[in-house]
């Protein structure tokens, strides 16, 4: 357990982990299995419909707006049409396998990493011609470490205040997570508790994947697929540690959406 003082006395609230119960999967593996069970069909369209089911898979247990879980579930319906058993049931793997990878970071013995942003990296799927090149992890934590100062995060927990982050071109996410990983396992915030973030890509591939890696680690968050510039929205994903302290975080939304 880790217990920080302030200056005047006041005790941050303690954050206390336990250790993963399960053996943590190695994203290399998760990456052989990828690659020995896609030979029959376009590799990019099956790792961008992969993240996109698992997105909707995770979405539809908590966010029940009618529309919206609808439309989500027919899509899921759309998708799973276009593959055969046997590739069917590679996503089931593959979803077994990141959900456990993604939610070991909330674990003593769970490390934070872009896992997503490498997997697509390392799938020889991404597109260079729109400049997708992922920042390192190690990279995206040294520009958190460099950001987020300690007395900040520890005097804004102290007043009962929420860290709110944004990243209007969040990618997979990774810089957000480097973000959480500073909050949380270096100054020993419970993010969970004491972060809100807010963030967006124009790319829909890039969306489902931040969503995930959001969702597994138990962030509240909001991503939004967006044209950061011309603000023209097109969907609209919400974590489910967002939907369960909707009373405690709603008063961001109206602003995120609206604004």
């Amino acid at each position: 357990m880790w217990l920080f003082y302030f200056d005047d006395g006041v005790k941050a609230e303690p954050y206390q982990k336990e250790r993963c119960p399960y053996e943590i999967p190695k994203l290399r593996d998760i990456i052989k299995l990828f690659d020995n069970g896609v030979y029959r069909t376009d590799r990019s369209r099956f790792l961008g419909d992969f993240f996109e089911l698992m997105a909707i898979c995770i979405s539809n247990q908590v966010d029940r707006r009618p529309s919206v879980w609808a439309a989500r579930e027919a899509r899921f319906e759309e998708i799973k049409k276009a593959y055969d058993k046997s590739e069917f049931e590679l996503f089931q793997k593959m979803f077994a396998e990141v959900y456990k990878l993604c939610g070991s970071v909330v674990y003593e013995n769970g490390a934070f990493a872009d896992y997503l942003g490498e997997f697509y990296m390392q799938s020889n799927t991404s597109n260079a011609k729109l400049g997708q090149f992922f920042t390192p992890y190690h990279v995206s934590k040294l520009c958190a470490k460099a950001t987020i100062t300690k007395e900040d995060v520890l005097r804004k927990a102290a007043d009962g205040g929420i860290l709110t982050i944004n990243d209007p071109c969040c990618g997979s996410g990774g810089m957000l997570l480097a973000a959480l990983d500073v909050i949380g396992n270096d100054y020993g915030i419970n993010y969970a508790d004491k972060v809100f973030i807010s963030c967006g890509d124009i790319d829909r591939r890039c969306v489902h994947m931040c969503y995930i890696q959001l969702s597994l680690a138990g962030v509240p968050a909001i991503i939004k697929q967006q044209n950061a510039l011309s603000r023209e929205l097109y969907d609209v994903w919400k974590t489910p540690a967002y939907i369960f302290q909707y009373i405690k975080f709603r008063k961001f939304e109206n602003c995120i959406l609206n604004g």
